[in-house]
């Protein structure tokens, strides 16, 4: 290898910041890299996508069932990249299922059970340390699994209501473990494990910005095997979310409608993951445009893909990438 061109991926170390993301279905794994120059107001490229099939049981509901399997399908993937450069220097975030995570919000104040507590009292101290037991001790409650069983992770937030809540997901620990494990045999070192519906969003709404006025009101969604995600987005962020199938709603359609609530103006749906699954459950994309009166846009990665490296069309224009691309937007983005 030349000079110049050990001198160009130095360059491009320095200047870029390269992430990859790592979805695992029972079908398939999907790999997508992604780049964004640093300190620049830049759309992210999209280097790579990658898509490695999988026999059926090697996956199951979330669970690594041969794990082998799924390291030679991680080495196929990271095998495709160049052999130097900037792409190996990776930082790389996996998918946990949307079914094996659990989220919920407790107000800050009931979890210090001291008013002495608030976020005002958090600065400059240690917030982990001293609301750790608190947190543990609620999701222990809410899951009703013992909290050696759990992964965690929480942030402080402001509520709607002007509120302070904790903000907390969990995990059964064996999830992460089989993942970090999986990927440490393929010699990958994961920085993050993020579920599915939250990159998948990340995605979604990062495609919207930069297709559509940010003033504009859409509805992202994300289908998987399971069910339906979906959420109203407005300028000021994620007003409201449903899933489905849920026992308050007896079709797709009714939930969306309860979705967008009383104030239905919406220009644009945004949806992702496997969208020929929306037949199953009664949906078409037409019967959602004349629903909502709006154009109906599959997440696609194409308009991204203006990197140094060549794309796959087929897997450019598939909408299957949403998670992928949205674990590897994560780690870019400031």
């Amino acid at each position: 290898m030349s000079t110049e061109t050990l001198l160009r991926g130095s360059v491009l170390t320095v200047t870029r910041r390269f992430a990859a993301g790592i979805d695992i279905t029972e079908g398939a794994l999907r790999f997508a890299v992604v780049s964004k120059r640093l300190h620049a107001n830049r759309p992210v490229c999209v280097e790579r996508l990658e898509e490695v099939l999988l026999e059926p049981g090697v996956v199951i509901g979330g669970d690594f069932i041969d794990q082998p399997a799924i390291t030679a399908a991680l080495r196929e993937a990271f095998s495709r990249l160049p052999a130097r450069g900037a792409l190996r220097s990776l930082r790389c975030a996996m998918a946990l299922l949307a079914s094996a995570t659990l989220t919920t919000r407790a107000p800050l104040a009931r979890l210090t059970q001291s008013s002495q507590m608030a976020i005002s009292a958090l600065s400059g101290r240690d917030p982990r340390g001293l609301l750790g037991p608190a947190v543990l001790a609620e999701v222990e409650r809410v899951a009703g699994i013992e909290r050696g069983a759990l992964a965690v992770d929480w942030s402080i937030q402001a509520g709607a209501n002007g509120e302070t809540e904790v903000l907390i997901a969990a995990t059964g620990r064996q999830f992460v473990e089989s993942r970090v494990e999986t990927a440490a045999a393929a010699n990958i070192m994961l920085s993050a494990i993020d579920g599915e519906p939250c990159a998948a969003l990340q995605a979604l709404r990062y495609s919207a910005r930069m297709e559509i006025d940010p003033h504009d009101r859409f509805v992202a969604c994300w289908v998987e095997t399971a069910g339906l995600h979906a959420w109203v987005i407005g300028p000021d962020g994620v007003e409201n979310e449903v899933r489905y199938p849920a026992p308050e709603y007896s079709s797709a359609t009714e939930a969306l409608t309860d979705l967008v609530g009383d104030d239905p103006d919406v220009r644009w749906i945004y949806i992702g993951g496997d969208i020929e699954l929306l037949g199953r459950a009664g949906v078409s994309t037409p019967m959602l445009a004349a629903l909502f009166g709006c154009p109906v846009m599959p997440f696609e990665c194409a308009p991204f893909c203006n990197g140094a490296q060549r794309v796959d069309q087929r897997l450019a224009h598939s909408p299957l990438f949403a998670v992928a691309m949205g674990l590897a937007l994560r780690e870019v983005m400031p």
